[in-house]
């Protein structure tokens, strides 16, 4: 059963000033149980400033809360997403992601006020209406850890958890706030103008990698998908000579010979491309096509020198990046690359198939790949098992 108003009354008032020694201990009491003497008309009066004061502070901050979250948490492809249904939404966020400091400043700044504002009021209320240091003390205590429960940690919360759902009337609600706020946000914005812009990263490429690994582990692509975004992301790091075919173990001809001497030496031709050199295997004049040896052949053209089929050949450096290996030859259709080493010499060569399987990280070897095929034991690595071979054939 609750006590009358004239308890009430007395409990809060009365008692402390007739216990002077017990006056702030009892005055912390009667703050803590104000909410009872509520049932009394008399005392609504009193606290209805304080309750509007903290009220006002926490909705405030609550919804700044939400709005930062949903602001931060938004991602570029769910506003790109959102053109067919919502236009005009979209190009707004895509500005605001792009350039996000005119709705954070409205934001802390609205937040801002809410906090000084609403500890100000409460402070002065509870100054009003008890008495006592362990009062203003409690009160202090008590309102932080409201603000940090309901109006950073839970709204906060609810923004990284649903800010798919939130991005459209956050866009209605921040519209309004920086409309509102327009002199202070426009005042901030001038005070920062002097200072340099920070230019920060959408996405890095740790990150990526780090996505990329999640979603493997998160069942959202498969692993195989994973190993080839993780090898993308490598291609620029890593240089032609990781990936090359050693000088040693390629095959090449002599722009002298004709199609009847390479095709005696070379009766399978496993490579569709093979170099051709004039004096020594470091001095590359043009490459050959298998189809064009071959062809020569059936015509019973077996006179015309290597040299007169050849075609232009492509070059790079050893320390050239896969990643630009492979936009050289995108751009000039080619398929095949002669790595130069920091002499000028011939280092090797790097295929279309080579940047391939380093980028799906498994080798290609299918049914006329018969060089793949050791004793009867398949090798995965046939550059391996070409200097294997080479080496073999020296010792021999």
């Amino acid at each position: 059963m609750f006590p009358s108003s004239r308890q009430v009354r007395y409990l809060c008032h009365v008692r402390p000033r007739e216990a002077g020694a017990n006056r702030c201990g009892d005055s912390f009491w009667s703050f803590l149980t104000f909410p009872i003497g509520l049932r009394g008309a008399s005392k609504l009066t009193d606290y209805t400033l304080m309750i509007a004061y903290a009220v006002l502070a926490l909705g405030a901050s609550f919804l700044c809360s939400i709005l930062e979250a949903v602001l931060l948490s938004t991602s570029h492809g769910h506003i790109v997403a959102l053109k067919d249904t919502h236009s005009k939404v979209s190009a707004t966020w895509s500005n605001w992601k792009e350039d996000p400091e005119g709705p954070l400043t409205a934001i802390l700044t609205l937040n801002t006020i809410a906090h000084t504002v609403g500890a100000l009021g409460v402070g002065s209320e509870v100054e009003n209406n008890f008495e006592g240091e362990y009062v203003i003390a409690g009160s202090a205590a008590i309102l932080t850890i409201a603000i940090l429960l309901l109006s950073e940690i839970l709204p906060k919360t609810i923004g990284a958890l649903y800010w798919r759902k939130l991005t459209v009337p956050s866009y209605h609600v921040l519209n309004g706030l920086m409309w509102m706020l327009w002199p202070i946000v426009k005042m901030i914005e001038l005070m920062r103008a002097p200072f340099p812009q920070v230019e920060t990263e959408t996405v890095t490429r740790d990150e990526l990698s780090v996505l990329a690994d999640i979603a493997e582990e998160s069942d959202v692509i498969e692993e195989d998908e994973e190993a080839v975004i993780q090898n993308l992301l490598k291609l620029r790091e890593m240089q032609v000579s990781a990936i090359m075919t050693p000088r040693v173990v390629m095959t090449t001809v002599n722009e002298s010979e004709t199609v009847r001497e390479v095709v005696d030496r070379i009766p399978i031709m496993i490579h569709g491309r093979m170099p051709v050199y004039s004096d020594n295997v470091d001095e590359m004049t043009g490459l050959v096509l298998r189809s064009e040896i071959l062809r020569r052949a059936a015509d019973d053209d077996f006179e015309a020198t290597m040299g007169d089929l050849c075609r232009e050949l492509v070059t790079c450096t050893v320390d050239t990046s896969v990643d630009k290996a492979l936009d050289i030859l995108l751009e000039r259709k080619e398929q095949l690359l002669v790595a130069k080493d920091q002499f000028g010499g011939t280092a090797g060569i790097v295929t279309m198939e080579d940047i391939i399987e380093t980028l799906l990280g498994v080798e290609i070897v299918d049914e006329s790949d018969q060089d793949a095929i050791d004793d009867g034991v398949l090798h995965e690595d046939m550059r391996e098992l070409a200097k294997i071979r080479y080496d073999s054939d020296v010792e021999e």
